[in-house]
Formats: C-alpha cells, sequence, structure tokens
C-alpha cells in the first residue's frame, strides 16, 4: 500500500511515529483477532482445548493462537477463517474484534476497581464490539448502547442479543438527548466516529477519501459530541474516549479541549512497556493518551484516553411517567432460571423481563429515549401461552433445564440457514438446539416433523 505523502507528513509530530516502519507495517496483511465470551456455557473449555476436529470452529483453534495481551478473553489467530461458517459465533461464543480496541479492557479495569453497581453508556455502539466488551463487566448494574444512525441499530441488536447479557439496553438518539439525563451514568465510552486512519491496512480504499478536510470536519464533529454527551456524566463519573485515527486533531488537541472547558482529570493508566504501546500526552494539558501503531503492537491504528469528572453534577430530575403492565406467572418458572431477579411485564402481548436491580433505571431510560431493546424478550402471549423469544434462547438468564439436544457442525448449519435439520426425537414442544453446548435458537418438536424457530432475518445465506 502507498500511503499519501500528505497523510505522512501531518504524523510526522505525533509521539511514537516513525514513518519508514510505519509505511512498512502497512505492507503487511493486518492480524485477526477474537474476543470470547466466557459467560456461555462450555467456552472456556473450547478456548483451552487441544484438538484435531476438522471444521471451521474457531474456539478449537485457539490453543495456536497468542493471547491480547491487554485482554485476557482476546486471542489472535494465525489466519482468517470464514467466520459466518462457524456456529459458534452465531450463538455468542466470540465476537470478531480488533486487538488493539480491546485495551479498553485493560484501561477501565484499573481505574474502576473495587467498585460496582455503575451505569454505563457506549455512546457511538454499533456494531457492537466495545458494547459486548463492557457487558461482562462485574462493575455495571446497566449499561446503554446508543446508535445515533438508526440503519446500523439492527447489526447492533444482534450482536447484543447473541451475546446473552440482560442488562444491556439499545437506544437510537442524539448524543444531546442523552445529555439532558444529567449525571445519570457513572462511565460514558465515546468511541468517536473519526477519519478512520487507524484502519487503513483493513480497508485500502478508505485511504482515497482521507484528506486534512475530512480530518478538520471530524475533529468539529468530535468536540460537539463531547459537549452534548458531557451533562450526562456524573460527579466522579470515568469518560473513556477513543477513535481509530492518528491525527492529532482528533486526538490529543482533543482532550486539550476538554480540559480546558470542563473539571476533568486525565487518569494515567499503567502499561508494560513491552506491549508496545506509545503514552503521550497533550501538549497543553498534559493529558495522557495511548497510541497504537501497527509497527510497535499486533494490531491496527487507535487512540485512547481515560478521563475523570471533577465538576458537581447536577442530579437528574427525570421522573418516570409510563403505566406498566406487570406479569407473573409459572410460566416463567418454566424460562428463566431466577425468574425472582427479574421485574417482567408486558407490551403489546410481548413479556420483557428486566433485572431487579437495573429496573428503576430502566424506567427512566424508557420514558425518555427511543429504546430498541428494552430488556429481555421473554416471549409472545398467545391465549394465556408463552411462545419463547431467540432473546430467551440467547440469553445467560433461561432456566439451565430447557429441553435440548447437541448437533455436529453440518446440522448446526443447516439449523442457522433456517432448513429442515431431518431430525426427529422423542420429546415434544420447545426445545433448544445446541452446538458444543452452546444455544444456536428454539426448535418446536411435533408430531412427524421439527419446526426451525431461527429468526429468518439473521439466516446464513452463504453456501461452502
Amino acid at each position: 500500500m502507498i500511503l499519501k505523502e500528505e497523510f505522512i507528513a501531518s504524523l510526522k509530530n505525533c509521539v511514537g511515529f516513525e514513518a519508514d516502519a510505519f509505511e512498512q507495517a502497512h505492507n503487511i496483511s493486518p492480524v485477526v483477532s477474537v474476543r470470547i465470551n466466557q459467560t456461555k456455557t462450555g467456552v472456556e473449555a473450547f478456548s483451552h482445548e487441544a484438538t484435531n476436529i476438522e471444521g471451521k470452529n474457531v474456539l478449537n483453534k485457539l490453543e495456536e493462537a497468542n493471547s491480547v495481551p491487554w485482554c485476557n478473553e482476546g486471542y489472535y489467530l494465525d489466519q482468517r477463517p470464514v467466520f459466518t461458517l462457524d456456529p459458534h459465533i452465531h450463538a455468542g461464543a466470540y465476537y470478531v474484534q480488533e486487538a488493539s480496541s480491546m485495551f479498553i479492557d485493560h484501561a477501565l479495569k484499573k481505574v474502576l476497581e473495587g467498585k460496582s453497581g455503575l451505569k454505563a453508556l457506549d455512546l457511538c455502539a454499533s456494531p457492537g464490539g466495545k458494547t459486548t466488551l463492557l457487558a461482562n463487566f462485574p462493575h455495571f448494574k446497566l449499561l446503554l448502547a446508543n446508535e445515533i444512525i438508526q440503519s446500523r441499530v439492527s447489526t447492533l441488536y444482534e450482536n447484543i442479543v447473541k451475546w446473552g447479557n440482560d442488562h444491556v439496553f439499545i437506544s437510537n438518539n442524539d448524543p444531546r438527548d442523552i445529555g439532558k439525563l444529567s449525571g445519570f451514568f457513572d462511565v460514558i465510552l465515546v468511541d468517536a466516529p473519526c477519519s478512520g486512519s487507524g484502519l487503513f491496512r483493513k480497508d485500502p480504499s478508505a485511504m482515497d477519501q482521507w484528506n486534512q478536510e475530512l480530518v478538520s470536519f471530524c475533529s468539529v464533529r468530535q468536540k460537539r459530541i463531547l459537549d452534548d454527551i458531557y451533562p450526562a456524566l456524573a460527579e466522579n463519573g470515568i469518560l473513556v474516549y477513543s477513535t481509530c485515527s492518528y491525527s492529532f486533531d482528533e486526538n490529543e488537541a482533543n482532550l486539550d479541549i476538554l480540559l480546558s472547558q470542563y473539571g476533568l482529570e486525565s487518569l494515567r493508566i499503567p502499561v508494560p512497556p513491552e506491549w508496545g504501546v506509545v503514552e503521550t500526552q497533550s501538549p497543553l494539558k498534559g493529558a495522557f493518551g495511548y497510541r497504537f501503531y501497527p509497527d510497535k503492537v499486533k494490531g491496527e491504528g487507535f487512540f485512547c484516553a481515560v478521563l475523570q469528572k471533577k465538576d458537581i453534577a447536577i442530579s437528574s430530575d427525570v421522573k418516570t411517567k409510563r403505566i406498566r403492565t406487570f406479569y407473573k406467572s409459572d410460566n416463567l418458572k418454566k424460562f428463566l432460571e431466577n425468574p425472582d431477579h427479574h421485574v417482567c411485564y408486558i407490551h403489546e402481548k410481548d413479556v420483557f423481563a428486566v433485572e431487579i436491580d437495573c429496573f428503576d433505571d430502566f424506567t427512566v431510560l424508557q420514558d425518555h429515549l427511543s429504546l430498541k431493546r428494552s430488556g429481555l424478550r421473554v416471549g409472545n402471549l398467545i391465549r394465556d401461552e408463552l411462545l419463547p423469544d431467540h432473546e430467551l434462547a440467547m440469553s445467560n438468564s433461561k432456566y439451565s433445564e430447557l429441553p435440548s439436544f447437541d448437533v455436529n457442525e453440518e446440522l448446526a448449519l443447516k439449523y442457522l440457514r433456517k432448513m429442515d435439520m431431518g431430525l426427529e426425537v422423542e420429546s415434544k414442544g420447545w426445545m433448544l438446539v445446541k452446538f458444543k453446548g452452546v444455544a444456536l435458537g428454539w426448535v418446536k418438536s411435533i408430531p412427524r416433523r421439527m419446526n426451525n424457530y431461527y429468526p429468518i432475518n439473521w439466516r446464513i445465506l452463504m453456501r461452502e
């Protein structure tokens, strides 16, 4: 890849930038990395299992891969498989995520140590990589994933549902709408839209779109987003700012503006030198940032900084207004592992479950934002019978003794293509299809046939 001279010249004063090594790195194929979901049954065993099983299953190959140093659940792969044809990715057992961006896991775990019961926001969330990373943090009782572009919400929804955490909600709002929830969130991640220069190796065509005018446009938009969302951050709350850009104007310059305008303190994150991550400081305020260069780390370009709010946050005075129809039934005991840990309500014959610990905060979100996921959709009520939803099949809260059966890779792919698997089982009724112990979705067994209830919009269209 030949990088634009204007682009290289724009980086010459960035800390850690070495032009020759940087350009050489862009002639090497990008690395492939995944992050496993250890909340899914059986995944931890697969991740360390030496096996000779043939096929496309990524989890069988992690023993051969190196771990990502700044994320315990992250692994590098030697090559890029056809992820679409691996049943485990459809089960939410892992997520394909760029390794450098997993640094957020390390940074937040350092600053949140010993804290719990927090409310978090991933402001620019689609397609869901960082949301699913945050979803497994024990520190958060509630996590809101927001996506301003409506056309991208469906992808975000699919990835979050597959990951299986019930305390994750989805909204489709402008940052200024969320900013009206004064002091509501303890942690806000702004992975800001940027010029994308850090991903040129993965998308060489993006190089053609890059110019200094684009950088300036993105910098202005980033400032607007940060201004709009800042009021929603609680006192002593944590703001994580990140981009996949190398540009100074989108990174250190924005940190200086933030610290100049608001009562924010920069937090320094301990980083072992062998990781190759470059620590930088903004020129005016000395705010710490962390740069990832492909010639120094096994990953793509990335920038991350962690700030803490020292302003006095104005307490949110929002009140709930909606009247809800709550749902209590013995049906829940058939589907939820701990139904007493949830508040269940009905909306248009759909039954939703929300964890008790976050229900009051959830109602605030539901009454003031455009929510696209309002808790775990347990199922649909038809003549007092609860028909289970695909969200329940993916959820970590489903009843552990639900009827189920395990299938091999060939049958799993038939199921995920929404085809007839050609099976008959003795049990009748709703059953979970599993691949190596991890749920893929529902079937309903009736005399002489088995109906496939995999969501039609999610089915695999790719052939071998």
